[in-house]
């Protein structure tokens, strides 16, 4: 029979378990309007206990990455089942351990700014400055992250579709300042909840805090979409090849169903045809010249190195004459660190690949100036953001999510729907076996096709100049507020 101290050691285990749990089946999915206020509110109850944090974090990413595990079985890459399995299993430990550090670090910082004093009798403008401060601080956390490739999903993006009006303040606020307002969000919650345990007044934060919530939804959901218009259709093909059976199709095979996909494009008049990520091999050579201008997924050769990008042919051309590279590379997937060269090639078909340029603008002259997101690099916000500066016209993003599950397709689908709310641009969406369509400049779904399915379809996206408040100023005013907030921080511990 457990005593209570053993119940008490129990629950300080549980909870924040718990609440890493509801916060991870929250991301990307309708279930974030419930479960992610409670699993944040969770990680504020738990923040004065350093071990809370951890677990918060570890079964946050262990549960949002769970996707991880369908990297298993290997066996086609040559690894036998066990050691196949205990690869998938390890990288998904690794990555939950990682978000557990880091959980970790930030409640470290809770502890230092908030936990020196009765958080329920402090003054409501120092504790705002404070609680302030820490949300900053994680929203300028998943910024730095994003731009490291060891970074997919964060609390920024993981809002769509469970609250697309909340997620409509991107375009003033970017992922960063979403991220901030749901941990705000959860402290209020918290703190409304310690002061109703203390039989302290509570209804005036409580009506004042949800008329605030309420504003946001409805500022979120103001906008004007771009008037669509049907002057350019596009040609998608979502080629469905396992990655799995890449290996032993031969370019033949791929010329005549990018044959047959051309004669859809030009049967429907199509001004271009695009292509998923890997679709052509290395140096594709097209025998009979290419009918329709086409945007395709493939590898080339550069710098005695191999590259992935999206290739550019025009009418009449048998190899690609324009192309843009890959430059977010996945970790040990495409990209291998040197010391492990002689040990393996990756975890992925082709092996190490090479790192492009890191700007995503793309002007291949046959369409208006675009901003391309090649699989991984869709969770860099900043980049695409800079290529629209730079004028594209429309997000295109090409992938190739195979062999992992729809979770997975879910989190890519948000990452690209909230790249369209940011910078107000149509994204056109093309992946091998899913999710291909496209999304409207509010971040709505106007078409999605079905997964695993070969299919050929129609789009018509937007082109256009508009941008938004965060596509002209991007996260300087969450810096701002920041350093703002730091320096109010640090005036009021001297004082």
């Amino acid at each position: 029979m457990l005593i209570p101290t053993q119940i008490k050691s129990l629950r300080q285990y549980f909870y924040p378990c718990l609440g890493g749990i509801l916060g991870g089946i929250s991301v990307s999915t309708h279930f974030w309007l419930i479960f992610m206020p409670i699993s944040l509110f969770i990680l504020w109850k738990g923040s004065k206990r350093k071990i809370a944090n951890f677990w918060w974090g570890f079964f946050f990413i262990l549960i949002s990455h769970s996707w991880l595990y369908d990297l298993h079985p290997l066996t086609w890459l040559g690894f036998s089942k066990l050691t196949s399995l205990i690869i998938a299993i390890l990288i998904l430990l690794f990555c939950a351990f990682l978000g557990g550090i880091l959980v970790y670090l930030w409640g470290l910082l809770v502890e230092i700014i908030l936990w020196k004093e009765d958080v329920f009798k402090m003054k409501i403008l120092s504790l705002t400055v404070k609680v302030f401060f820490l949300s900053l601080t994680w929203g300028i956390g998943e910024l730095i992250l994003s731009q490291t490739p060891f970074f997919w999903i964060g609390l920024g993006e993981s809002l769509i579709p469970g609250d697309i009006y909340l997620a409509g303040l991107a375009r003033w606020i970017g992922a960063s300042g979403l991220c901030v307002l749901q941990i705000l969000i959860g402290f209020w919650i918290f703190y409304i909840q310690g002061r109703w345990k203390r039989n302290l007044h509570y209804k005036k934060i409580f009506l004042l805090g949800l008329l605030v919530f309420i504003f946001l939804h409805l500022f979120g959901g103001l906008t004007t979409p771009i008037k669509r218009n049907y002057e350019y259709p596009v040609a998608i093909w979502q080629t469905n090849i396992p990655t799995r059976e890449k290996l032993k199709i031969n370019d033949e095979f791929i010329e005549e169903k990018l044959s047959i996909a051309q004669k859809y494009a030009l049967s429907n008049k199509a001004k271009l045809l695009v292509a998923p990520e890997g679709t052509l091999s290395n140096n594709f050579y097209f025998s009979k010249g290419i009918k329709v201008n086409t945007l395709s997924g493939g590898f080339r050769n550069s710098n005695n190195g191999l590259r992935s990008s999206l290739l550019g042919f025009q009418i009449g051309d048998k190899s690609s004459t324009t192309f843009i590279d890959k430059n977010r590379l996945v970790p040990i997937g495409e990209k291998i660190p040197r010391f492990l060269d002689s040990f393996s090639r990756g975890l992925s078909a082709v092996g190490g690949i090479q790192s492009g340029s890191d700007s995503r603008f793309f002007d291949p002259k046959f369409t208006p100036p675009l901003a391309v997101a090649i699989c991984y690099e869709i969770s860099d916000g900043l980049e695409i953001r800079k290529a629209i500066n730079s004028g594209a016209k429309l997000i295109i993003t090409a992938a190739n999510l195979d062999p992992y599950p729809a979770k997975l397709y879910n989190q890519f689908l948000s990452l690209a729907r909230l790249r369209s709310i940011e910078n107000k641009k149509n994204n056109l969406l093309v992946s091998n076996t899913g999710p291909s369509g496209l999304v409207q400049d509010d971040g709505k779904i106007i078409k999605l096709l079905d997964y695993d399915v070969e299919q050929n379809e129609i789009v018509f996206p937007n082109f256009s100049s508009e941008k938004t408040f965060y596509t002209k100023f991007g996260d300087k005013p969450i810096l701002f507020l920041f350093i703002l907030f730091m320096g109010l921080n640090f005036f009021w511990k001297i004082n």
